[in-house]
């Protein structure tokens, strides 16, 4: 059973005669579905980032090359410190406390209280990342993907937690009672004099965090330059050549990137100096590919934006998407053929993504060929756009010849990729900030 079919049920209910709302309800309860279907809800409300076309999974493979451990929807350096601090106090609990209370609703709980804490001292501030900060000091109401979930994969990837189990197996198998080796040592525990410590850490699956006393009374939004200098070498040691990595690694490199414009795009960081001098080859080449990847599938939204228009838009915006158009078109008049290479990018996503649908390279594959070409007709871009969005959205596909009632009043679909380019700012000034005394806790920032 698919993700669609098993856990969401798009449910019509009558409102007034021939009018019908939308709702969504459970129908498989699995924890991990569940966190699935939350990332999709998560991008659904984020303008310009629905995938109509089918070529997420190839900004993703870029993305987890170039900036590992990070996902569109993580705010702040300080949850990668606050997870694992939540798991080590869950971990320390006496054995009948644990047994009183499953990891699972532990996190919740403890998650809830950071949230409540932070806005008490920040406020209902958006803009300082604090994960559910529109429910402010509520206790009675939960965000839809807690910190736990939305870190988890960058925790294991830097190696904070030293586990390959997802969320939701890591708590089955920490509930309730400590793994056999801990409670060996828990009984021998005089036995062991000096060592105890050190023999605990050694079965415990979290790294041995910065020393916090009381940390959640002291809460911040903020690292404090331990935090900080903990994270930068857990990134650095875990992911070296990852261009994550280098920017940490490199005081230069983290000052020109530093130094972007907030609005600037991935193509405007691919030509700052320090990406011609990277060491590793193959990232300088990455990310060169990432930048030429989207210049060549821009057009395909586009032109997806030209039909759509053609068929439900207005007379204005569809001379702005022709003109966008005609705009591509001249680009490709002039682009670097010489330094594309389409294998090249089948083996990058192979290697980080390798669930992608035969369709879809299809699709890929066919639209270089076609923008290489430069036909002056449109009719191949178009078959090509109609078929993949088919192909993708199947019976919610907006271009079906039996859809009659579609109102298109915007643009509808992947305005740009900018693989975790903001997220990864966001860490790197948090952690920059902090390792150089910058950082104001009582601000946020």
């Amino acid at each position: 059973m698919g993700l669609e079919e098993g856990i969401l049920r798009l449910s019509h209910v009558p409102e007034k005669a021939n009018s019908y709302q939308s709702s969504f309800g459970w129908v498989d309860f699995s924890s991990e579905h569940r966190n699935r279907v939350k990332t999709v809800l998560d991008l659904l409300s984020t303008p310009g980032v629905i995938d109509e076309l089918g070529v997420g999974i190839v900004r993703d493979a870029f993305a987890d090359y170039l900036f590992p451990g990070l996902s569109t929807i993580q705010t702040r350096a300080k949850y990668f410190l606050i997870v694992p601090r939540i798991l080590k106090d869950y971990e320390q609990l006496l054995d009948r406390q644990r047994r009183r209370i499953s990891l699972e609703d532990y996190l919740s709980e403890k998650e809830k209280q950071v949230r409540i804490r932070l806005v008490e001292k920040y406020g209902k501030r958006e803009r300082l990342g604090i994960i559910g900060v529109s429910f402010g000091t509520r206790s009675d109401r939960e965000v839809l993907r807690q910190p736990s979930s939305i870190y988890w994969a960058g925790l294991r990837a830097f190696g904070i937690l030293k586990t390959k189990l997802s969320l939701a197996e890591f708590a089955r198998n920490h509930s309730g009672h400590r793994p056999t080796p801990m409670m060996l040592l828990e009984e021998t525990r005089e036995e062991r004099g000096d060592d105890i410590d050190a023999d605990d850490i050694a079965l415990s699956p979290i790294t041995p965090l910065p020393p916090a006393d009381d940390w959640m009374t002291r809460l911040t939004i903020t690292l404090s330059k331990p935090e900080a200098e903990f994270l930068c070498r857990m990134i650095t040691d875990a992911k070296p050549v990852s261009l994550l990595g280098q920017i940490l690694m490199s005081e230069g490199s983290l000052h020109e990137f530093l130094n972007l414009h907030q609005s600037s795009s991935f193509s405007d960081m691919a030509e700052l100096p320090f990406i011609g001098k990277l060491a590793d080859l193959r990232l300088r080449r990455v990310v060169r590919l990432a930048r030429l990847f989207w210049d060549i599938l821009l057009g395909a939204h586009v032109r997806y934006n030209c039909l759509l228009q053609e068929r439900f838009g207005e007379t204005a915006r569809k001379k702005m998407v022709l003109a966008e158009w005609a705009e591509w078109r001249d680009r490709m008049e002039s682009f670097a053929w010489e330094e594309w290479d389409t294998a090249e990018l089948w083996e990058l996503v192979v290697a980080n993504r390798s669930d992608i649908r035969p369709h879809t390279m299809r699709f890929v594959e066919e639209w270089i060929s076609e923008a290489k070409r430069r036909p002056s007709s449109t009719a191949g871009f178009d078959q090509l756009v109609t078929r993949q969005e088919r192909a993708n959205k199947r019976a919610r596909a907006r271009l079906r010849p039996d859809n009659r009632d579609e109102q298109v009043s915007e643009w509808i679909g992947i305005r740009t990729l900018n693989y975790r380019l903001p997220q990864a700012r966001r860490i790197v000034e948090d952690v920059h900030r902090a390792m150089t005394g910058k950082t104001d806790a009582n601000a946020g920032f």
